[in-house]
């Protein structure tokens, strides 16, 4: 039995909201410096980048702007590639990108309803 996809926008929605409220009060160097908090935030990045893998073309191209390939490629490279992981790319990913991902799931969750259909 396959996943309903609405749960995979749910999934990039919670995710994109823990990484917010996570460094939400944070700097830079204080992100940096807690370990269990980056550590969350790429978990979460994973979890985003993963989940926009499972959504169907057609919902990835309601939402212009949005780039959900650039999503699973960085969760590619957070999983396969961690050791070159650049803080500043996850911070800026995470202060810059997530934003717009959480957005851009929520309203596609507000379209779309329970139901899958417009």
């Amino acid at each position: 039995m396959s996943r309903d996809w609405l749960l995979y926008l749910d999934d990039i929605a919670q995710g994109a909201g823990k990484i917010l409220r996570y460094i939400s009060d944070l700097s830079f160097e204080e992100f940096c410096a807690n370990d269990v908090i980056f550590d969350a935030v790429l978990f979460n990045l994973q979890v985003i980048g993963e989940a926009a893998k499972k959504l169907p073309d057609a919902v990835k191209v309601a939402v212009p702007g949005i780039e959900w390939s650039d999503a699973a490629k960085f969760r590619d490279i957070i999983a396969h590639h961690y050791f070159a992981l650049d803080a500043q790319i996850v911070w800026d990913v995470a202060r810059n990108r997530v934003p717009e991902i959480r957005d851009a799931a929520q309203a596609l969750l507000a379209r779309f309803g329970e139901d899958g259909n417009e």
